[in-house]
């Protein structure tokens, strides 16, 4: 039996952790942490709306738009709970479903 995965577009707010010494800028960075997440297909940073340093990471609030792989019948709090179980995401501020 195969699984039907389901494409959802959405407009999120997040802080995320991204690792300092990483080469490129914020906004790179934000992109390849959450490129890395499972269910994330595809990733447009939008804005950067703020960075703040501690001695390893920087912790950068950002607003993407993303592209998710989820089960057909997935509702809200179960797309910010795909999202909020990936590395480096410390907190989803904001979802909307396009």
């Amino acid at each position: 039996m195969s699984l039907h995965m389901a494409d959802v577009e959405v407009t999120a707010a997040l802080e995320l952790r991204v690792p300092r010494g990483e080469a490129g800028s914020l906004d790179q960075g934000a992109r390849t942490v959450l490129a890395k997440i499972d269910c994330v297909r595809e990733v447009d940073v939008e804005r950067i709306d703020g960075m703040r340093p501690d001695a390893f990471d920087l912790y950068v609030d950002v607003v993407a738009q993303l592209r998710l792989d989820a089960e057909p019948e997935a509702n809200h709090a179960d797309l910010v709970a795909l999202l909020r179980d990936g590395f480096g995401v410390t907190d989803v501020e904001r979802l909307d479903v396009r």
